[in-house]
Parts: structure tokens; sequence; C-alpha cells
């Protein structure tokens, strides 16, 4: 038995992992580009609290095993995207083997002695149920609805969640199996057994791994709330009478369950991405509900027809009730349907509530404003539609050769779809036009607008994101920072001020302001840059650059105290930052803290001790506290680097005036006007040496 479960799952592997392989080169796409690559976050695994704690709006806030994963994906493989899809894959993958060990143990439940229970799902085939399972795990694997949970590397919150469900759910059979290990089997037709009664489980280990799962889920994904629910109902239906025998057997478990519902709970918070979820985002909850109904009926039909995929529906439409009633009686009837089910034929009746359950958190009345759909959510309840197909399948009367051969053509079928699939997932922009030419939209064009700019077609790009600027505003985002590369600052500047005032509170007004504050220093407009860094140190106090971005605008508008401040709050994140140290030591200098300044210059020029401008300024200020002899030994270094550095050899000169030889600091002040001829302050000191060597009076540094 064992072999044949362990060739049943190198099936599933196989498949899975030949029909995904041409998922692996496909690039980051959408919020991989906050949650991946511009992720500063997940650069590092200690100290922890910054990569469990990620920025509130990205997809990962709130979500820290997620987050932790990326950033395990990032130490062994940086930014190298294969790495991400990998995992993604395995996880999926995962999943597959999880959901085929749920159906066949479930399958399998009338063979072991349960209270209450004499009949089966599928009478009929009680003795093929890894087959049937196979038939579940394989369908729902190669299923092209699947490929954007899998492609899209930041639904990794997705695909985790599901595992961590699914592992749930079977960690938990398993937990129960044990407890009935020491009683009466059933015989070969299945006779029901009573003289076995049911004691609290035994299967600590099982338990214990359930519970951990479910945390993790909830660690994962906010719908991982469901999970506890959906076990609770599959004990009572499938195993106990009653709840209250369930709580008698299973109390332990279910409280273990219910306990990540407080792990959740302290996740949720801090309102992680509370600007596009939730009851204050602006959509209302009845108006989101009738698109769902729309939605709903649309993922319906492409689990049975899957064509013409679409990653992003958009954002949610002001429909009413008359715009979907066709669909929303469609969905009334199937509620109904499942709820006349789970009383007269409970088993059945499960597989319709766990579509509806798994489905309801993202497609219920709870408002995701920026998006209204996603193929992606039926990743777990898909699995309900394909075992329920499959069961009523199993059900004809038929060959088993026949169902064999039809279980590997649908497959077959499903495989080449879900590859066909995976190439759109190869290129931003072919991705982009096929949302534009299926379900177009404002976004849809940002996004193309933003692939064409990445693969230099900028002015295509440009009038992309100009079209989405009227229903998108992150259209004025991507359209900002392509006019401010280009070098057109005034239009640059009004289109990103544009995104903040639309889009206040999102994450990218981070970067919106940064380049907006650069581009008024480009201009000069340096109180300007200065408001800008100002409010983005107010949102953001412990971000090391934007504390850099504001004391560069202090630094030039010679606000050097202050300036000083801001430079010391970034080089507390990132002490080894030459420049910074450098306009440090500058500033410390202008104010008179020439000890500090040395200090700096130093520090900047050990860490790069290539760089004679680091040497140089060292030596300006060891010439500041008189030291002529360890500044001659800066001021040579500086122009063994750079032979041609006007001011190192000006700067030698008045080192070696100031050790009284003359003759040698006058040819360096020569050399130095040779260099740069027009600098008037050289000339003084080359006069001043030449009178100090006829003997009138000294040299001044």
């Amino acid at each position: 038995m064992r072999s044949g479960l362990r060739l049943y799952g190198a099936v599933i592997v196989l498949a899975g992992g030949l029909t995904y392989w041409n998922s692996l080169s496909g690039p980051f796409i959408l919020d991989d580009q906050t949650s991946i690559v511009g992720n500063e976050q997940i650069r590092r695994l200690w100290p922890p609290p910054d990569v469990l704690f990620p920025a509130r709006e990205l997809s990962t806030a709130g979500r820290p095993v997620v987050s932790v994963s990326f950033a395990l994906n990032y130490a062994f493989d940086g930014l190298e995207v294969d790495g991400y899809h990998v995992v993604n894959v395995a996880i999926h993958l995962c999943c597959a083997l999880l959901l085929f060990g749920v159906v066949r143990r479930t399958l399998n439940l009338p063979s072991v002695v349960v209270s209450g229970f004499s009949r089966t799902l599928l009478p009929q085939s009680a003795g093929h149920s890894a087959n049937l399972a196979l038939a579940s795990a394989l369908i729902w694997m190669l299923h092209p609805l699947q490929t954007e949970a899998v492609n899209y590397v930041t639904q990794r919150t997705e695909l985790l969640m599901a595992c961590f469900g699914l592992l749930t759910l079977y960690a938990g059979m398993r937990a129960h199996e044990s407890t009935l290990a020491r009683g009466v089997r059933l015989d070969a037709d299945h006779a029901f057994v009573r003289s076995v009664r049911l004691q609290p489980d035994r299967g600590w280990a099982w338990q214990w791994l359930a519970v951990v799962a479910c945390t993790l889920g909830a660690g994962s994904k906010e719908s991982m709330a469901t999970v506890p629910v959906l076990i609770v109902l599959f004990d009572r239906i499938f195993v106990f009478e009653s709840l209250k025998e369930a709580w008698r057997v299973r109390w332990r478990l279910y409280l273990g369950l219910a306990a990540s519902w407080i792990v959740l709970a302290a996740l949720m918070w801090s309102g992680p991405r509370s600007s596009s979820t939730g009851f204050s985002t602006g959509v209302s909850p009845w108006v989101y509900l009738l698109n769902q109904t729309v939605l709903i009926v649309r993922y319906l039909r492409l689990t049975f027809w899957p064509s013409s995929l679409v990653i992003d529906y958009g954002v949610p439409q002001p429909l009413t009730l008359a715009d979907v009633m066709p669909y929303a009686a469609l969905l009334v009837l199937l509620l109904l349907s499942t709820m006349v089910a789970l009383k007269y034929r409970p088993k059945l009746g499960f597989l319709g509530a766990w579509f509806f359950i798994t489905l309801a958190p993202a497609s219920s009345v709870l408002p995701i404003a920026t998006w209204v759909g996603a193929e992606r959510r039926m990743y777990l309840p898909l699995a309900a539609v394909v075992v329920l197909f499959v069961a009523m399948s199993a059900t004809v009367r038929g060959a088993t050769t026949i169902r064999v051969v039809v279980v590997v053509l649908l497959s077959a079928a499903l495989a080449m779809g879900t590859v066909r699939r995976n190439r759109d997932y190869q290129s931003a922009i072919t991705l982009a036009q096929t949302v534009i030419e299926r379900y177009p939209h404002a976004r849809a064009h940002t996004w193309l607008g933003e692939g064409l700019i990445i693969e230099g077609r900028r002015e295509e790009g440009i009038a992309q994101l100009r079209e989405a600027t009227a229903g998108d505003a992150k259209a004025h985002l991507g359209l900002g920072l392509t006019l401010f590369e280009d070098g057109r600052l005034d239009e640059a500047v009004d289109q990103l001020q544009q995104f903040v005032r639309k889009e206040p509170l999102l994450l990218e007004v981070i970067s919106a302001r940064q380049t907006i504050g650069a581009a008024f220093l480009k201009q000069g407009k340096l109180g300007d840059a200065e408001a800008e860094f100002r409010e983005l140190v107010r949102m953001r106090p412990a971000d090391a650059d934007a504390h850099g971005l504001l004391a560069e605008a202090l630094f030039k508008q010679g606000k050097f105290e202050e300036a000083i401040g801001h430079y010391q709050q970034q080089l507390k994140a990132k002490p080894n930052l030459v420049d910074v140290l450098t306009n440090l030591g500058i500033s410390s200098i202008a104010i008179g803290r020439v000890d500090e300044a040395i200090r700096h210059f130093r520090r900047a020029a050990e860490l790069d001790p290539g760089n004679g401008g680091a040497e140089r300024n060292l030596a300006r200020a060891l010439l500041e506290k008189r030291d002529y002899n360890e500044a001659a030994v800066h001021a040579e270094r500086a122009i063994d680097l750079a032979a041609d550095d006007p001011v190192a050899h000006d700067e030698l000169g008045l080192a070696l005036a100031g050790q009284g030889k003359l003759d040698e600091a006058i040819v360096e002040f020569r050399r130095s006007l040779q260099l740069d001829p027009n600098d008037a302050e050289v000339r003084d000191h080359l006069a001043a040496a030449l009178r100090a060597r006829a003997g009138s009076s000294p040299v001044k540094p």
C-alpha cells in the first residue's frame, strides 16, 4: 500500500513540476515590486521585527510567515526571480499532495468504526479512494485557474495559507485516526460496528501539528480564519453524530485551533492595508457584495471553461441589485442548495459549504477597494468544486479503463492550458495586454505603460500612462517618475503631486515625495525641497533615507547644525555611508566642531581608502587644527590617488608651509595653479609663501 501511495505522490509531483517548469523565469510583477524588489525589510533576517512587521501597506503586512519566506529567499537568491518561483511551485505541489491525503482519508472513513454513520458518500468507490483522490489532486493542481497564485510571487500569501489550511485538516484527521487505531476495524462490506466507544484523542503529535499549522496559516493570510470552522463542520458531518460529542472528544484541538484567531487578531491590530481593505475604504459593503455576485459566477464559469483568464479585475463598480439580478439569483440558488444538502445529504453539502466559506473572506461584504476580484481567490475553493465533480463522475456507470482515460485526457488538457497561461507571465507587457483585451480598465494601461518603459519604449509607455491617469491614480506616479528621469521636472512634479493628493495613504507616496523633493533640489527650490523632506520624516521618522534627504536640503541651504542631527540619524542605521560622513564633516567644520569633523573624515577615508576626496577633506580639517605633519601625509595620499586635483596640491602646500618648507610649498601652489589657473585663493597662498620666503610674513592656511 505504501509503495502505491508513493507512486501516486510521484505522479503528482512529476505532473505539477513539468506543468509549471516554464513558469520559473517569469519576472516580478505588480505588487512584487513593493513587497520584494523594493522591500528593504526582507534584506536581512535580523533583527526580527524588521522582517516580521513589514510596512503597513505592503501585501506582506500582518503576514509575517510570508515575509520571513521572502527574506529566506533573498538570503539564498538575492533578487534572482527563479528561486522565488521554485518556492511557489514547491508549495503548490505540497498543497496537491495534502489534498490527495485529505480526500483519500475522507473516502476511507467508512472503513473505520465511527459512531452514528453507516453510509458512504460513494459506496461503490470505497475500494478506489486513492484513485479518486489522485484524480482530484491532479485536476485541482493542473487547473489553469491556479496559475495566478503560483506565478504571481507575492501571492505566496494564498499558497501558504492554503498549504497550512490543508495540513491543519489532514493533521486533525490523523489525530482522530490515532484515537480509533485500537478500535474494531470494519470488514470488507463496511458493515457498521457500534461496539467502539470514542474516547478523547491520544494523537498528541498530530494535534500539535494541526495547531501549529493553523497558527502559521494565520500568519500567512487572514482567510485562514475559516479553517477551524471547516474542521468542526467536517467532524460533525463525517465523524460524529453531534457537535456535543465532537466537543467531548476534540475540545483540546478545537481550543488550540481557536487560539489562532487570537494570533490573527493581534496581527490585524495595527491595521495592515487599511487604506485598501475594510469598511473605511470608501467602498460600500453592499456595492462590493453586488460586484462579487458577478465575479463569483465568472469564477465558476472559469472553473469549467478556463479561457480568457485575467490577473486583475480592477476596482469595484457602482452596481445596483437590478444590474446583477441574474448572477445574484444563481448564487442564492446555490447557497440554498448547499443548505438543503447539509441537512439531507450532508457529505455533499460539506463541499458546497467548503466553497462558500473559503471564498467568503475576500468575496463577500468586506470591501477590498483596490482588487474587486482576483482568480487567486479560487485557489482553495476550487478544491470543493473539483472533488464534487470527481465524486459525481464516479457515480456514473462505466469501465474503470474509460474513467482512467478520461482523467488522463482531462489532466493533460488542463496542463496544456496552464502551460499556455504560464507564458503570459513571462512578460509584464503581455500580461497587461491580456487584461486590456479581456477585461479592460485604467490600471491595466498603467501596468502596460510601466512595462513598455522598462523595455525602453518610453514614448509608448508615457502615452499609455497618460491614458490611464483618468481612472488610475498610480498612473500619475509612474508618469511622474518617468518624466523626472527624462529631466522634465515641472511636469514630473505636477503628476507626482496629483498622485499624492489622490492616494495619500499608499506606500508609494514615499517614493513620490522623495522624487518631488529631488526635483526641487535640481531646480534650486531648496525651501520647497526641505518642506517635502520634512513631511517624509514626519511620515516615517525611523526611515534613515528620509533623514538623509532632509539633511541634504538643509546642508545646501547652509543650515549646518540641523543638518548634522539628521545626518546622524541616517548614520545610526547606515554607519558606513562615505558621502554622508563627508557632508557631516563639512557641516561640523562650518560650525566650528573641528574635532568632530576630523573624526568623520577619518572614518570616511578608512571606509574608502581609494577615495582621494576623503583624504583631501581630512587634510583640510587637520589644517584647521594646525596639525601640519598629519595634514601633509593625507594631502600626499590625496595626490597619489588623484594627481590632477588642484585642491590637494594647495592643501599640501599649506601643510608644507606650516612646517616651514616654503620652497616645497611654493612648488605645490604653482602646481595647483597650473591645474586651475583661476583659483584666486591659491594665488593668495602662493603670494604669501613668496613673501614669507623673502622674510616678510608667514603663510596662513
